[in-house]
């Protein structure tokens, strides 16, 4: 059954909420002694909607974890916040967040959603001997492992929940280290290589593959040869996942006609390892992503303005950075807007990358377009940065380079020296993967965020009550959490 019409199913069918009662943040999960979540698990069928659940679960992260958390934190975009209200968002982009911001609470609330409804159903397969079952239980472990690389990556020491808990239990537990962490991220993604599929039936199109959890692996291999673990050994396990990936782009990552092909419905689930999935039509399954990137849309765009009114724009020196002829700018930025008579109405420049317009939409919670986790230009580009940490700007690295920019009609470039190089994919992957949030989580792993950061708020005037450090590369753990078990957690350095 499609997976799209599997969790619309869930959705009209209570599956979830009969299954998932709780609050599922790390803290309020049910106990083992909540018979409705224990006797759900029954057949084949209902370990799949369990599977499912997961996948609901992470529908809301593109927009908690990867616009809030990492967009909205980078040079990507110039917070302006006109009418001065206070906006989580503002906190964030001017670094004057603290524990009490909501968007913290948010985001990690919604990834320990995604690990508790990952830990029933890995805790549940184990009653199963059926190799359908293994595959639900290794897509779960995909998951899982995404929503612990975003937490480590957010707030370092972590709590690491494996199985649901008793409350008692919940309160008890501790922050887990980083390397812990990150061992239980690596053993979920490989138990995800060995036991998901290559592909699925058209039907089933959306779920994790094994090539999705290699190129996942290689980003996390990658992610940790540099800051803060600076495990430099990982970086030959990185090339070899993702040159395993490379290895297939003919059977499953072909590259469309234009850049704007990959982020349409049309071209959906054809070109990436990995998607979040969408549907619009008011069945609760539509993506909220082009309603928090933007602050107003003509009616010929859209017929719901963006639900956060998000008070700013791309920044200056990313706009300077584009080309002349590079498509990669009209297809992901707009450059103000006029009606539907052509009477401009705005200069406005906003995001609008993954807004189809004239989509038919029935709410701004409603857009259609999928979110990639994961690109194959991502697979391709950090395997390129690995053969330049390597050896240098080898032949190789230089051509994958080129590749992508020519495919987006961007002059050939030929950088001399590793470090040329290192600017020049980190300038390349600002353009490429602008508004997916990659850029704040590569300024912090290549060691740039401080001196990058603080060039910006520079150039940009903003008041800043101290400059940006190494305490601000993680978020501070919500208060709310710090206060379930008071003086049990401290809290990260700087707030």
């Amino acid at each position: 059954m499609n997976i799209r019409k599997i969790l619309l199913y869930i959705l009209l069918t209570g599956t979830t909420s009969l299954t998932f009662s709780c609050k599922e943040d790390l803290i309020d999960i049910s106990p083992l002694t909540n018979n409705t979540a224990n006797d759900f698990y029954a057949d084949e069928n209902q370990m799949n909607q369990a599977v499912m659940a997961v996948y609901n679960a992470y529908m809301i992260i593109p927009v908690s974890s990867n616009w809030y958390l990492s967009e909205v934190r980078s040079d990507n975009t110039l917070e302006i916040n006109g009418g001065g209200a206070q906006r989580d968002w503002a906190d964030i982009g001017f670094f004057t967040a603290t524990s009490q911001t909501g968007a913290f609470a948010s985001a990690w609330t919604n990834l320990y959603a995604v690990a508790y409804r990952a830990n029933m159903v890995i805790n549940n397969a184990v009653k199963f001997n059926s190799a359908k079952v293994t595959a639900y239980q290794a897509e779960a472990r995909f998951l899982r492992a995404l929503a612990y690389f975003d937490l480590v990556r957010f707030w370092g020491d972590v709590p690491l929940v494996l199985k649901p808990l008793s409350i008692d239990e919940a309160k008890k537990t501790p922050r887990t280290s980083k390397e812990e962490v990150y061992k239980v991220i690596i053993e979920d993604l490989k138990f995800a290589v060995d036991n998901l599929p290559e592909t699925y039936a058209a039907a089933d199109k959306g779920r994790s593959t094994k090539y999705a959890a290699k190129s996942v692996l290689g980003r996390v291999y990658l992610t940790m040869s540099g800051y803060p673990l600076k495990q430099t050994d990982k970086l030959s396990l990185a090339k070899k996942e993702l040159a395993d990936v490379m290895a297939q782009e003919s059977r499953f990552f072909a590259f469309p006609a234009t850049y704007r092909d990959l982020f349409t419905v049309a071209g959906e689930n054809k070109s990436n390892p990995f998607e979040v999935q969408y549907l619009s039509g008011g069945l609760g399954l539509g993506s909220q992503v082009p309603a928090v990137q933007a602050f107003q849309y003509p009616v010929q765009w859209s017929t719901q303005q963006p639900t956060d009114g998000f008070d700013g724009q791309p920044d200056g020196e990313l706009l300077r950075s584009y080309t002349i002829n590079d498509t990669r700018f009209k297809a992901s930025i707009d450059s103000g807007y006029s009606d539907a008579a052509g009477k401009r109405l705005s200069e406005r420049i906003q995001f609008t990358k993954f807004l189809e317009k004239g989509a038919a939409i029935s709410n701004n919670r409603d857009y259609p377009t999928n979110f990639p986790v994961v690109r194959y230009n991502d697979v391709l580009l950090m395997y390129a940065e690995i053969l330049n940490e390597e050896s240098g700007p080898t032949a190789e690295a230089v051509a994958i380079l080129n590749r992508i920019r020519t495919f987006a009609k961007a002059p050939v470039i030929k950088p001399a020296t590793k470090e040329d190089f290192r600017l020049a994919i980190e300038s390349e992957r600002r353009i490429e993967f602008v508004a997916e949030g990659l850029r704040w989580h590569d300024l912090v792993r290549t060691g740039r965020a401080i001196t990058v950061m603080n060039a910006f708020a520079q150039r940009n005037l903003y008041k800043m009550a101290r400059p940006i450090s190494e305490s601000d590369l993680y978020y501070p753990i919500p208060q709310k959490e710090m206060l379930i078990n008071p003086g049990f957690w401290q809290q990260n350095p700087g707030y």
